[in-house]
């Protein structure tokens, strides 16, 4: 009998070492977050239901723009990382860096915005005047609504006069007549501008709108292996609810919800070819080394 204990020990000895010795140490980015304290404050709950889920230690891995995580993942820094459609776009024609999970928010896309009192009804009425897009970069609010308005027969290069404008300043100078529409995700101006006015909701329209648009995602560094990036999509699909759940829980520097926009998110695979639309919206801002290469 004492030798079957002896044994058996040994085995859950061994047992444990080799499960020590599979466990690895990652490096993750959230390409929007600056700074350690955010970056943990934010996405720390997100981080720590990665970590179980997946049996591996993940590092986060402050980045100050996307030239300095394309940098990272070449430099094999970083693992990992977290970040928007047209950010995705770049940092993979600057590296071998995949898609892998994309977090499909509701409600995202975006539009063009103008007053009822200007008299504009159609897109072609903004030929000649000014249209404020917000810093450029930004996927709903740059690349998407140039590509609406590219749509409808208005080259934004071209036909309008192009202000780039801080995401809270747009609705504020369309109100004061400085520019005659604003590019912008929908749901985040009637969150955020359209509901701050009491009696304003019936004094704008939506002009033109686009369809969704591709996913924020996780991207993985083209050094890690096949077998590894489909190990940790595979957990983050498994553990779809916890992982909603700690991006959900971040806060940030007031104590309140920083995530609030991936509220109702699914956690679903994603493909490169999914952002080939992001990629023409790159073109149509006057960007082709973006685009898609034939």
């Amino acid at each position: 009998m004492r030798k079957l204990l002896s044994a058996i020990l040994a085995i859950a000895l061994t047992a444990g070492v080799s499960n020590d010795a599979l466990a690895k140490d990652y490096r993750i980015a959230v390409t929007d977050i600056q700074g350690m304290d955010a970056l943990v404050s934010e996405w720390g709950p997100f981080k720590d239901a990665l970590e179980k889920a997946t049996g591996h230690s993940f590092e986060f891995f402050p980045v100050t723009s996307q030239t300095a995580t394309a940098e990272a993942l070449r430099s094999q820094k970083l693992d990992f990382a977290i970040t928007g459609p047209a950010e995705y776009v770049a940092i993979n024609k600057l590296t071998d860096a995949e898609a892998m999970i994309g977090l499909a928010r509701p409600d995202y896309y975006c539009g063009i915005v103008v007053k009822n009192s200007d008299g504009i009804n159609r897109v072609s009425d903004l030929k000649g005047k000014a249209v404020s897009f917000a810093n450029p970069g930004s996927t709903s609010g740059h690349f998407c609504p140039m590509q609406v308005l590219m749509d409808h027969g208005i080259d934004p290069m071209k036909d309008i006069k192009v202000i780039h404008t801080k995401k809270n300043l747009q609705h504020t100078g369309l109100v004061r007549g400085d520019t005659a529409a604003i590019g912008v995700k929908i749901s985040s101006w009637i969150k955020y501008d359209r509901a701050k006015e009491a009696n304003g909701n019936g004094d704008y329209k939506v002009l033109a709108r686009s369809g969704d648009l591709p996913y924020d995602l996780i991207m993985g560094a083209g050094h890690l292996t096949e077998a590894e990036r489909a190990e940790i999509k595979n957990a983050i699909v498994a553990n779809e609810a916890t992982m909603v759940a700690g991006i959900l829980a971040g806060l940030d520097d007031k104590g309140e919800m920083a995530n609030d926009k991936y509220e109702g998110t699914r956690l679903l695979p994603v493909d490169d070819s999914d952002y080939d639309m992001v990629r023409d919206m790159y073109v149509t801002a006057g960007l082709p080394e973006f685009g898609i290469q034939e």
